[in-house]
């Protein structure tokens, strides 16, 4: 009788935690589904993620300070909603796999000659110059990096960039990298269309090429940070605080969205793993927990900024703050910022994983402001930022990061790290 006891507390415990990674994988899933359209800010695609958000705060019972666990603010945000479509010679280019059109770009349509600036153009100063002097208003600007090794002329391509000094309707950059979107600097549309375009892709002799571009730029776009929290058993006016943003880049143009499985759908279905567990019966913690999913942390860390500055809580009163933003991998052991800041939290987690043998290791790292920890720390409020190492997915910002992609290698144990580490903080 006693073996079969114990056979059935096993089975129990294994299925229990299997719950876990079955509920992780299916917010996954969800969060980075079509459905939600990159959790960006073309069709409403934060919002979808805000409210399949709050439904499960709202399952797993948890508490809200106002407003049905919303916290709204505005935003200035450029966004590609309709066509985004590029022609070399009137070749088609597959978008998000052949080309990346920046999230500053404005609408823009029609067919234009090329100039190309290569290393032959670059190492001569009367050539540049003379470039200086003529008008691109009409033309696209190609830039070749290729065989180009003299920082200062690199610096200068990459100038560009920036500020278009040529005054050109559009530069396009050939890529010998992985493409990468971003739309950090999307709280503005410049005048100009910014294109890159992998190498592979590009054709020599290439004589026009055609955009077909539809942006736009939203002044004051209404977004959300979704908050729930679990009062303490002993100490409810004590808050042990998870962060973990939801939101993603969205989509480039009608065509193709950006799933964010690991950016970071990862730390958001952690986060309400965290909230689901905290929430049964008997795991009450002994202070209060809250629960911030911050938007707009891919456009600037605007999310936890508001929050930072308008807090529904009072910061004071947080006896420390965990973000978590990636940890969909975990083979080579996670990264903890803010570690050399706050030693005695950092000596914890890494007793914990030895006692343990949860990861391979807990590295240090010092203060970076990379995530969403950085404006509650800028507060006075000890936080950490935790994310997984792997080399087993490197997929980052590009259409690849998806779900069914995502290994979750140790989600299991850095679950129960970090839930062991509040646990005693």
């Amino acid at each position: 009788m006693r073996n079969v006891i114990l056979l059935f507390c096993f089975f129990f415990a294994v299925n229990s935690y299997s719950q876990d990674i079955n509920y992780a994988r299916r917010i996954i899933d969800t969060l980075a589904s079509p459905s939600l359209e990159g959790r960006g800010y073309v069709n409403d695609g934060d919002r979808k993620a805000a409210k399949f958000i709050r439904r499960e705060f709202q399952k797993d019972g948890l508490f809200s300070f106002g407003n049905g666990y919303s916290q709204k603010f505005e935003i200035p945000i450029n966004t590609l909603p309709g066509n985004a479509n590029i022609s070399i010679d009137k070749h088609p280019l597959n978008p998000g796999i052949d080309y990346l059109i920046a999230a500053t770009s404005p609408s823009l349509k029609g067919e234009f000659p090329i100039v190309l600036l290569d290393k032959k153009t670059f190492k001569s100063k009367s050539r540049i110059n003379r470039f200086l002097h003529r008008d691109f208003s009409q033309k696209i600007i190609v830039v070749d990096k290729k065989g180009i090794t003299d920082k200062k002329q690199l610096a200068l391509a990459d100038s560009l960039r920036k500020n278009n000094f040529l005054k050109a309707v559009a530069l396009v950059f050939i890529s010998d990298d992985k493409l990468v979107w971003s739309i950090s600097a999307a709280f503005r549309q410049m005048p100009y269309a910014i294109v890159d375009i992998k190498r592979d892709a590009w054709r020599e002799n290439t004589s026009s090429i055609t955009l077909d571009i539809v942006a736009d730029f939203k002044k004051a776009y209404t977004t959300q940070n979704v908050i729930g929290y679990i009062r303490g058993s002993v100490k409810p006016d004590s808050f042990l605080v998870f962060t973990a943003h939801y939101d993603h880049l969205g989509r480039m143009g009608n065509r193709t969205y950006f799933p964010g499985a690991n950016d970071n759908a990862s730390g958001t279905a952690m986060l309400l793993d965290l909230a689901r567990d905290y929430s049964r019966p008997g795991n009450q913690p002994k202070y209060s927990m809250i629960f911030v999913a911050c938007t707009g942390e891919e456009a600037g860390l605007l999310g936890s900024k508001y929050l930072a500055s308008h807090p529904v809580f009072p910061l004071a009163s947080v006896r420390f703050l965990m973000n978590l933003d990636m940890v969909g991998t975990g083979s080579e052991g996670i990264t903890m910022v803010n570690s050399t800041i706050f030693p005695r939290a950092y000596d914890l987690m890494t007793k914990i994983n030895a006692d343990n043998e949860y990861i391979l290791t807990v590295k240090k790292r010092g203060e970076s402001c990379n995530s969403d920890h950085c404006p509650f720390y800028e507060k006075k409020v000890p936080a950490v930022f935790i994310y997984s190492l792997g080399k087993e997915y490197t997929e980052y910002h590009n259409i690849y990061d998806k779900a069914d992609h995502l290994p979750l290698s140790e989600y299991k144990d850095i679950f129960r790290l970090v839930r062991d580490f509040m646990d005693k903080w």
